[in-house]
């Protein structure tokens, strides 16, 4: 029998304190974990995140640029029936930059004299494969800088983590190089409010479904976590799950998906019952906002459903998953009480975001420009929605400077410097990390008028449509973007993201109003019939798709767990109607063919389209009132060159239409007319079977009619070759009667819309095309 000086627990007690692993806090090496310890003990590993370090010491470093990471493993001892545990902080560093770089654009800026400024910390480099990324630029003489004479100076710096040397040219120059241009968009956006849905339709239905599963929320739920963070009754409500869960670092993301999904879904449809849940929510996070504030433990405006903490770890760099995102939380939040307050008038909304703007300012403004810098490009921990957007939007209502000044803080080298350089150097970046962010750049611009702002954007949307979509308008593989036209090589179950689709939606609608493009509004039809309209159950219980499988025999499944596209996917059936018609002063624009009723007292504008999902060739436009002189009807890029329009039963010749293959504009007193009121216009278009190939390998393609993308319908998880003419690809198929169900003649093989295929369902988004 042991002595009490040696009893078992002695043992493992004295055999934790004893094991030794070696430097841990800066591990680019597999571990050595013992199994055996002294006095005859065993030793069991454990790893809170076994993507880094596994149970048996296996390291996995983080590629670079995805920053270190924490991980925690826990030793426990054992003999006999005692036990001992004893933890290690395992920091895992990510891997060293052995970028080999051909070229590195040139980076050129202009200041003013004697007004500090800031070399950028990231430029654009093409690397010896050919590949173009964004890399961190460490300058010989810091960052922040200020010239008291005018003329060039060169700076010299080297890529971050390598011996590669760059050049930034500065022009000092006498008057500020930041002027300012008219920043009013060039056609107006008509609301969503002023436009309903009507039918039975594909695009009505999902509105429904979706109003039908918001009614069904429990609001005090959504409530839990922030009542319970500011000590608050919780009024008995059961938590919430997935990456809301009260264990979650991104909890209460989804209460301002739900915020915004209520002002828009009310917006949309003008139900009184959603207004009335919208107004509960609201008033409880304005109860939260006010315990925080009394409490004295977190400033006055914080709203959360955790504390300051994650942005405090934040500010010191912590990575992912050691925090998760808390600004990108946090623009959830805001973003729904802005879009209370613009699509429903709740003035607490107002209050409640205003406040929250201050706290935004408080936070980020005292901190140094590197700091932001270095914050902003982390990978998922530095994540921040849409906070541009929305503290820019935000000023626009409020008028306070500082709401502006703190939009303009969340400048994004990594992405942004690219952009000005003309460089698509996407590749490698998150993309719903910095898609919002380009939206921002665009509300940047209409409150500051600076050009730059505009521009970048509108590089990056042209780069994202020409360069990085798949067939049915969405982007990126494992949620990151890839290098440009590499479409082919990946078709995987994790490609197009569908949270990144909504935020394109809203980035082309919005870039339109400043550039009538009609590739803007066909990129709206394409992304909007075909991902966004495929992604949501057929059910009401508010299921999204998360990625859009495009692997042969690919299925959806629709996520209901709360993760960031069901929160997404609450919101975008309500954004339907965006972007569908804009006006000028002399000129309504007709850009999406949606059956619905437009009715704007304020404009003058009453009508309505009528249109079948099932035949899409054909529309008729009945004006009831219109006191623009003009109409714009887009003729989509399926069908360009081939339209029949009829005002009241009589053709419009081709001389009336102009000459833009893209855009009928129309004259009423041309047309004969005195006014649109009144009349009855008919669009005829003619689909045609077509192929829509990927750049990388031109024998994959995907089949489409009209506006629908297809699919085949087959089990099989081996890619289909068919024999398909590619100067004729009609001749392959031939249309089931009515139905949107279109046979392939030699295989059997049935192609289907996107949006009618269910859950687990099996389908082909591409095939490979074998032409004869």
């Amino acid at each position: 029998m042991t002595s009490s000086m040696h009893t078992d627990q002695d043992c493992v007690d004295e055999a934790a304190r004893q094991i030794y692993i070696g430097n841990t806090g800066t591990v680019d090496f597999d571990l050595k974990l013992p199994t055996e310890g002294v006095e005859g003990t065993t030793i069991e590993w454990a790893s809170n995140d076994d993507r880094w370090v596994s149970p048996t010491g296996k390291v996995n470093q983080p590629e670079y640029g995805r920053g270190d990471r924490n991980v925690t493993l826990t030793a426990t001892v054992t003999k006999g029936g005692a036990k001992a545990q004893r933890n290690f902080d395992v920091t895992v560093l990510q891997m060293p930059n052995e970028i080999e770089v051909r070229k590195v654009y040139p980076i050129e800026i202009k200041v003013r004299k004697g007004a500090t400024y800031y070399l950028p910390m990231f430029t654009a480099v093409l690397t010896k494969d050919g590949q173009k990324v964004s890399q961190r630029v460490n300058w010989d003489e810091g960052v922040e800088q200020q010239d008291e004479q005018t003329g060039e100076h060169d700076f010299q710096g080297s890529i971050d983590g390598s011996d590669i040397r760059v050049q930034c040219k500065v022009q000092v120059i006498d008057e500020d190089p930041e002027q300012p241009v008219d920043s009013s968009p060039k056609v107006r956006r008509v609301p969503i409010s002023r436009v309903r849905l009507t039918g039975d339709g594909m695009l009505a239905g999902n509105q429904r479904r979706r109003i039908a599963f918001l009614k069904t929320l429990d609001d005090d739920q959504l409530l839990v976590e922030f009542r319970r963070a500011a000590h608050l009754d919780t009024k008995g409500a059961k938590p919430m799950i997935g990456w809301d869960a009260p264990d979650s670092n991104l909890r209460g993301h989804t209460t301002g998906h739900v915020l915004s999904a209520y002002a828009l879904g009310y917006a949309a449809t003008g139900d009184e019952d959603i207004r009335t849940k919208l107004t509960y929510l609201v008033d409880g996070l304005a109860e939260v906002q006010a315990a925080f504030a009394k409490s004295g433990t977190t400033k006055p405006g914080f709203l959360s459903a955790y504390d300051e903490s994650q942005f405090d770890k934040l500010e010191q760099y912590a990575p992912y998953p050691t925090i998760w995102a808390p600004y990108y939380t946090l623009h959830k939040i805001l973003a729904g009480l802005i879009d209370a307050y613009h699509f429903a008038g709740n003035e607490t909304a107002l209050r409640v975001a205003s406040d929250l703007g201050d706290w935004v300012y408080d936070r980020v403004h005292r901190l140094p420009h590197e700091q932001l810098q270095n914050m902003w490009s982390m990978y998922i921990a530095g994540e921040f929605g849409g906070m541009n957007e929305s503290l820019a939007h935000l000023y626009a209502i409020t008028g306070r400077k500082e709401h502006l000044d703190a939009a303009r803080l969340f400048d994004n080298d990594r992405l942004m410097v690219p952009m000005r350089q003309k460089v698509d150097a996407l590749g490698g970046l998150h993309g719903n990390q910095h898609i919002p962010q380009v939206i921002g750049s665009v509300e940047l611009f209409r409150q500051t008028g600076l050009p730059y702002y505009l521009q970048q954007a509108e590089f990056f949307l042209k780069s994202v449509m020409g360069h990085h979509i798949y067939a049915m308008g969405g982007t990126g593989q494992g949620e990151m973007f890839q290098q440009p036209d590499v479409i082919g090589a990946l078709l995987k179950d994790n490609t197009a993201e569908s949270c990144a689709s909504y935020n394109l939606l809203k980035l082309s609608a919005l870039l339109f109003s400043f550039d009538p493009d009609q590739e803007y509004a066909d990129y709206t039809e394409l992304t909007t019939l075909n991902h966004v309209a495929a992604s949501t159950d057929h059910v009401p219980r508010g299921g999204s798709l998360y990625f859009f499988p495009t692997q042969p025999g690919g299925c959806k499944g629709f996520d209901e767990e709360n993760s960031c596209c069901h929160g997404t996917g609450l919101e975008s059936h309500f954004y339907y109607a965006d972007g569908a018609f804009y006006t000028d002063e002399k000129t309504l624009w007709i850009e999406q063919y949606l059956p619905c009723s437009l009715n704007d007292i304020d404009q003058k504008m009453a009508l309505s389209v009528d249109v079948d999902d099932r035949h899409p060739e054909k529309l008729t436009i009945t004006i009831e009132a219109l006191d623009r002189p003009r109409l714009a009807l887009r003729i989509p890029a399926w069908t360009r060159g081939r339209v029949h329009i009829d005002i009241d039963g009589t053709p419009v010749s081709q001389a009336l239409m102009g000459t833009d293959p893209a855009v009928a504009v129309l004259d009423a007193s041309a047309c004969g007319l005195n006014s649109w009121s009144g009349t009855t216009i008919t669009l005829t278009f003619d689909p045609t079977i077509r192929l829509i190939g990927t750049p990388d390998r031109p024998f994959l393609a995907a089949v489409a009619w009209g506006p629908y993308v297809l699919a085949a319908l087959s089990p099989s998880t081996d890619m289909q070759s068919l024999d398909i003419d590619r100067k004729d690809p009609g001749s392959a198929f031939e249309r089931q009667g009515e139905k949107l169900v279109f046979r392939h003649r030699d295989s059997g093989l049935e192609f289907v819309p996107l949006w009618t295929i269910d859950e687990n369902q099996p389908y082909h988004a591409y095939v490979e095309v074998a032409s004869h």
